[in-house]
């Protein structure tokens, strides 16, 4: 199929008599990973201390697979691939270029007219070049209820999806305090005085919906954009300092928790007739527990009741 892939400004069809299939496109609208941040882990505390004062996005692999319809084209295809090590991937569909070097062929398939192979390409250029960050653009009525930083997960055309919610709420694991197993009686000593969370790695189940690429590439890269970035605190010294650090909000149980970007997974993608993105975002917990039980009062629609100086009405009562 011509005007499908252009690599090096040639149309692969053209030149090699070849196509890409079906589902290329998955891996190469997903979030590259994050590079896995320094960290202290205190027995005392819940969760882990981490350096977020900066952040920054790993390389990230892209399995391709072509049809060849022209026979003997697939030692050219390879040839082309080896000459150098960087090539630019033109995806005219979804109207981006990505910069991509040959990792790997993972598997070739000869039939009497067509041959079939799989390719990994790395992907060591994780923002677009020469990116200008704009605010996300939704039109799509969503449902509302998960913010990441006081912004709507809806603005930027996300969905939330069915079994998030448990992953959230999940417990994690505890640190394990200090336990002495003597060879000589039954059992174990364990210093059981205080119980302490590990962090967790929360996977959210969400899907991206726009009405073209336009719209889907603006939103895609500042959602990532948005999870990645370095913000400007002050601590309780007055000493102004970065941190990526993100607030990741859930409304329907008002509870809000700290936590950082690592990994992205497409689980579908549908580019025709209104662009449609599964996948699973994954956050760290960097510090989970719930706390004591607050009882608010609310209406009989459900929405809690805020006084005049916009604090909620907290029932005493235990």
């Amino acid at each position: 199929m011509k005007n499908q892939l252009y690599i090096d400004g040639k149309d692969v069809h053209t030149e090699y008599g070849m196509s890409t299939l079906q589902g290329n496109y998955a891996e190469l609208v997903a979030f590259p990973p994050s590079k896995t941040p320094d960290s202290n882990d205190w027995a005392e505390y819940d969760g882990r201390e981490f350096d977020l004062s900066e952040i920054h996005l790993d390389t990230r692999d892209v399995t391709l697979e072509f049809g060849f319809f022209s026979e003997w084209k697939h030692n050219d295809f390879v040839a082309l691939l080896s000459d150098m090590g960087y090539h630019d991937f033109n995806f005219p569909q979804l109207g981006r270029t990505f910069r991509l070097r040959l990792s790997s062929q993972n598997s070739f398939e000869m039939y009497s007219n067509t041959e079939r192979s799989k390719f990994t390409f790395a992907n060591d250029f994780p923002r677009p070049d020469g990116y200008v960050y704009q605010e996300p653009m939704n039109s799509i009525l969503l449902p509302k209820g998960y913010e990441l930083d006081g912004v709507d997960l809806s603005a930027y055309g996300v969905l939330i999806l069915k079994g998030s919610n448990a992953e959230i709420l999940k417990t994690p694991a505890v640190k394990k305090n200090l336990l002495r197993n003597f060879k000589y009686r039954d059992g174990a000593v364990y210093d059981g005085e205080y119980v302490k969370f590990q962090t967790k790695d929360v996977n959210l189940k969400c899907l991206m919906r726009a009405p073209d690429f336009d719209t889907f590439w603006r939103n895609r890269d500042a959602l990532l954009h948005d999870l990645t970035r370095l913000s400007t605190r002050t601590d309780a010294e007055g000493y102004e300092y970065k941190d990526a650090e993100r607030m990741f909000y859930v409304d329907e149980w008002n509870e809000s928790y700290p936590c950082y970007y690592k990994n992205c997974k497409t689980d579908s993608f549908n580019p025709l007739e209104g662009i449609w993105w599964a996948f699973t975002l994954t956050l760290v917990f960097t510090s989970f527990r719930l706390g004591d039980t607050e009882y608010l009062l609310a209406s009989e629609d459900g929405k809690f009741i805020i006084t005049e100086d916009e604090e909620y009405f907290i029932d005493l009562g235990d």
